[in-house]
């Protein structure tokens, strides 16, 4: 009874340190696999860079509503790793917001032109201001000759050229005469012109040709991407890779830069659109 026993315990003490030893090992390989940075993507997608301490990585691109898919991949180059995201972008949502631009600049630019057109005017309420919209559409229209080659000549529309590709009957200056005010006489007769001028403009602007004027497609793409690289550190920090590819038909729309003093967009630039939030 007692060997019996004796050996039944040692059996047990047998198995339980075989298991120990199992558990062990497991949880040796597991940490020799993190090691190894088999999980680059989830350090990445974990890590917070010290110039957008609001959340991390992950949680700005995958809490944006900027995409509408999102794949992660770990490259391994001479020995520097990296990360790449891509995104692709939601198209009709970026639609939705440049019509939403289209109409907001398009109604502010035209009130301006408006409250600078009645300054000429005694009777400044806003039924004159909509009497002068009317006269200006009747007898002024946009040139789109002269639109395109003021594209071709210059990539968009400067404000300074914005009455060229405008072409205004000879009627005009009848029509403005008859309403006898002191303003209205052949001295103020150029700058009500040029008033009426833009007036016509933004009253007449299409989405496409807001969009050529700031030098920009006329349409958008129906698909568009943006790729960020992010390098993994030695010491298991991440860095923002300058590397960054954006379709260029949306860049403009999607991509703000955030400092004044740079005339290109840069990689942080891209970034931090994924930070913004609504």
């Amino acid at each position: 009874m007692f060997k019996q026993g004796g050996g039944s315990i040692i059996f047990k003490i047998y198995l339980k340190g075989a298991k120990m030893k199992y558990t062990l090992g497991a949880a040796l390989a597991a940490l020799i696999l993190v090691g190894c940075g088999e999980d680059e993507v989830g350090l990445v997608k974990n890590y917070t860079l010290s110039d957008f301490k609001s959340m991390s990585i992950g949680a700005a691109i995958e809490g944006s509503k900027i995409c509408k898919n999102i794949t992660w991949s770990k490259e391994e180059n001479g020995g520097l790793k990296t990360v790449k995201m891509v995104c692709d972008v939601d198209m009709e949502k970026v639609k939705v917001d440049v019509d939403a631009f289209n109409k907001k600049y398009k109604e502010a630019m035209l009130n301006t032109s408006l409250r600078g057109a009645v300054l000429f005017y005694k009777d400044k309420s806003d039924d004159k201001q909509q009497r002068l919209l009317k006269l200006a559409n009747e007898h002024c229209k946009i040139n789109e000759t002269k639109f395109q080659e003021e594209l071709k000549d210059r990539g968009k529309i400067d404000y300074s050229f914005q009455k060229k590709p405008v072409d205004c009957d000879d009627k005009l200056k009848d029509e403005i005469l008859k309403d006898g005010e002191p303003k209205t006489s052949a001295i103020y007769m150029s700058n009500i012109i040029d008033s009426l001028e833009d007036v016509a403009y933004y009253s007449q602007l299409t989405p496409s040709q807001i969009r050529l004027q700031f030098g920009r497609a006329a349409e958008l793409p129906p698909q568009a991407a943006i790729e960020l690289n992010f390098i993994v550190n030695a010491d298991k920090s991440v860095s923002l890779s300058d590397k960054f590819i954006v379709t260029k038909d949306i860049i403009d729309d999607v991509i703000k830069i955030r400092s004044a003093f740079n005339n290109r967009k840069t990689a942080e630039d891209a970034l931090a659109t994924f930070y913004e939030r609504q």
